[in-house]
């Protein structure tokens, strides 16, 4: 029975979780969300599971997701999960893509929560080494009850304290709102040296390179994939974030990344 897996990811953690998840389930594809997103059409899965792997964006789900769910026809399919990926709390994304879905026609049969190296500067950055390799550790030993459940189809989601509800109707509306000028706040300094990393990694194409700069285009989702993969670390949230530790899930390659981000080979030329 096959599996389709659509994921979207900001500094690997999801595509991470997504692809143990494949490796355990066996027989799963992996789809891009933001590479589906450009392609015209309705989004039909011909498979008896979907998945959905995100992180979570101020306890709630990703624009991108959001916008997604009204393309793709799941009333057919009999087995629906979520995967949501966090470095803190968040549990209420699922009840959000829950609702999203059931406007759409369908709805969630699971969903499941894992805590996952934060990469979230304004919050103080990635951790240190140790401490990741313990957050990654404990996520692959979920990913594994998670696979089981889903090859039996359990139907499950978790419990969702009061206090993630107040978060997402707190935080979520106002982030939404405030994406179309919050790349204002993105700045490169003199480091930079044109590579176009920061391009190839944004899932929107909200990224162009105008005299070896980046220049942003205003559609951002705030995913701080470009400033936390720039290899020079010369993109800035703001002078008072300089020094925070970035953060690349050490499983996925850049490369592979940024074919999943955007469709580019990340050696091809800018």
């Amino acid at each position: 029975m096959t599996t389709t897996l659509y994921v979207f990811t900001g500094t690997g953690n999801s595509l991470a979780a997504a692809e143990s998840l494949a490796q355990k389930l066996g027989n799963t594809v992996i789809e891009s969300i933001p590479i589906r997103m450009k392609k015209a059409g309705p989004v039909i899965p011909d498979n008896q599971k979907v998945g959905f792997v995100f992180p979570v964006n101020y306890s709630g789900v990703p624009l991108i997701l959001a916008e997604f769910i009204p393309r793709i026809s799941l009333s057919h399919v009999p087995y629906i999960f979520a995967v949501a990926t966090a470095g803190g709390v968040g549990r209420y994304a699922l009840i959000q893509l829950d609702t999203l879905l059931k406007e759409n026609g369908s709805s969630l049969q699971a969903g499941w929560m894992i805590r996952m190296v934060d990469n979230y500067i304004p919050y103080g950055g990635a951790p240190d080494d140790k401490t990741q390799k313990e957050i990654l550790a404990d996520a692959e030993h979920q990913l594994a009850v998670i696979a089981s459940s889903i090859q039996s189809e359990k139907k499950e989601m978790p419990k969702f304290p009061l206090m993630s509800q107040m978060l997402h109707y707190l935080l979520y509306p106002r982030f939404i709102r405030s994406l179309p000028e919050i790349d204002n706040r993105f700045h490169v300094d003199d480091t930079c040296n044109g590579c176009g990393i920061c391009r190839k990694v944004c899932p929107v194409e909200n990224v162009r390179i105008l005299d070896e700069r980046p220049v942003w285009q205003h559609h951002c989702l705030f995913c701080l994939a470009c400033i936390n993969l720039c290899p020079k670390e010369a993109i800035q949230l703001e002078e008072k974030h300089r020094r925070k530790r970035r953060y690349h899930n050490p499983s996925v390659p850049l490369k592979k990344l940024v074919q999943i981000q955007s469709g580019f080979d990340s050696s091809s030329d800018q």
